[in-house]
């Protein structure tokens, strides 16, 4: 089943600075920016999109790499089709880590291939 839903342009970047901690970094296409502040500005600059997510995994990361702290990966692949442009594959890869009673982003690397 695949769940609709609409949230204002607004909405979504409260959303995206809550989700990424302060000195997360993001990778866009080769282009690295760093600070939620940071990531929330890029984000406001990209051009309006729809994701189709097909395939999706999760692990997690063992303690001892993250010093007790609970982490996960999560890789996602699918579709994107920006406005104005051809639909492309994608892969994202996040790395979450908890941090009171919710996931926080460390990390998010994002490629498109034609």
């Amino acid at each position: 089943m695949i769940a609709t839903w609409s949230m204002t342009v607004t909405m979504i970047l409260i959303v995206i600075k809550k989700l990424y901690l302060d000195t997360a970094t993001l990778v866009w296409n080769g282009t690295s920016v760093t600070g939620a502040g940071e990531i929330l500005q890029f984000h406001e600059g990209l051009p309006s999109s729809v994701h189709t997510v097909e395939c999706l995994d999760s692990q997690p990361i063992l303690s001892v790499v993250t010093q007790d702290q609970t982490t996960i990966i999560v890789t996602v692949g699918g579709t994107v089709k920006y406005e104005g442009n051809a639909q492309k594959t994608f892969s994202q890869n996040f790395m979450l880590t908890a941090q009171d009673s919710s996931w926080r982003v460390v990390t998010d690397c994002m490629r498109t291939f034609d």
